[in-house]
């Protein structure tokens, strides 16, 4: 669980600044649009009222889950705007309010066409992403195998059970041999560990379904969340590995971890796996770094969202400002990483160009390339 000192902390700065952010976007909206005072003064009171109910985050009640899947999206959606628009149609506002008048028109058409395209991309399609892995040293036996890497499902009190089992039968559909769940499952409350469970049904029986934990388990109770799995469908690696078949399927814990024995440990991860091929999975791309030391052939991540705001098939996405590693297929000496853009999506239903991902990786020979 996080610590309360850093939460309070943190609340602390984001006042300030997001503070400073909204009063700029409100102040600019009430000079550029002077008719729409009730619309504006109504949206950023709805955008905010999630400040009132911080402290409740931290404690995984019945009260805490209601306020944060109600009032978190529009608090994080808001904000994402304020910043922007303070940003953007400030700079313009120097000009006066009628030059800003237009570009402010402009910008909140945007805002609004993009607000609805994203929510459907959230919430209705899911995109398969087929990705062929040539492998020095492959053992014959593993040629050919098909690992699905799901990821970020963050299931939470809004999350449709018809929607997980859209992408459970996906999954089957694909005829995986292998199934990985890399992190995040549920949005911080392990509360809604059965929710996820209960759509697995939808999965071939026979087909090994492991996972690794996130940030997300981490800042709830990630011990909850291990009993919750515990002798379930999901086999859960925590600094620990699978066998399955010539493959050595290494779980590492993440890097959010507050107490050292569930901080990653990527030795105990591949302590057991005998002469076996190794898989690295983690949940975040930082993984990588560490896995190129060790030598590992392939490494299997997400975390990213890409951002939820993309546009693929130029190899952008929102996360790439801040992260090396933020979408799909990288390549480091011997080394090999994919990072997933996330199946589900975190607080926000939108998704903007960056449609829900179920990966196929297919394991194959280098030598067949």
């Amino acid at each position: 669980m996080l610590d309360p000192v850093r939460v309070v902390l943190f609340i602390l700065i984001a006042v300030v600044v997001l503070g400073m952010f909204n009063a700029l976007a409100i102040w600019t909206l009430l000079r550029v649009h002077p008719r729409r005072k009730g619309a504006i003064i109504t949206a950023a009171i709805i955008g905010n009222l999630m400040w009132l109910f911080f402290p409740l985050l931290m404690t995984l009640t019945p009260l805490g889950r209601l306020t944060r899947a109600v009032f978190g999206p529009p608090w994080f959606a808001w904000t994402c705007f304020a910043i922007l628009y303070s940003v953007i149609i400030g700079a313009f506002s120097l000009g006066g309010a009628r030059f800003a008048r237009w570009p402010s028109r402009v910008f909140l058409s945007l805002t609004i066409i993009g607000s609805l395209a994203g929510f459907y991309e959230a919430i209705v399609p899911l995109r398969v992403e087929r990705v062929p892995i040539y492998l020095n040293n492959l053992p014959a036996a593993a040629e050919g195998t098909r690992i699905a890497l799901l990821a970020d499902l963050h299931v939470g009190l809004f999350t449709r059970p018809s929607r997980l089992r859209q992408f459970f039968e996906t999954t089957r559909a694909l005829r995986p041999d292998i199934v990985i769940l890399a992190g995040d499952l549920v949005d911080d409350d392990p509360y809604f560990t059965p929710k996820l469970l209960a759509a697995t049904r939808f999965l071939d029986p026979r087909t090994p379904l492991l996972a690794v934990l996130g940030n997300h388990e981490m800042y709830g109770d990630p011990d909850r969340a291990i009993a919750a799995l515990r002798g379930s469908r999901i086999q859960l690696l925590v600094n620990d590995g699978a066998s399955i078949g010539p493959l050595w399927i290494a779980g590492l814990s993440d890097y959010a971890a507050q107490t050292p024995r569930l901080r990653p440990n990527l030795t105990e991860a591949l302590a057991r796996r005998g002469t076996n091929f190794p898989v690295l999975i983690a949940h975040q791309p930082r993984a990588f770094d560490e896995a190129r030391r060790m030598s590992l052939p392939l490494t299997l991540v997400a975390h990213t969202h890409g951002g939820q705001l993309g546009i693929r098939p130029l190899g952008w996405s929102l996360a790439g400002v801040f992260l090396p590693y933020h979408m799909g297929w990288y390549r480091r000496g011997a080394a090999q990483l994919y990072v997933n853009t996330g199946t589900g999506f975190w607080l926000v239903p939108f998704r903007l160009g960056m449609t829900g991902e179920i990966t196929v990786i297919e394991l194959r020979a280098s030598s067949r390339r």
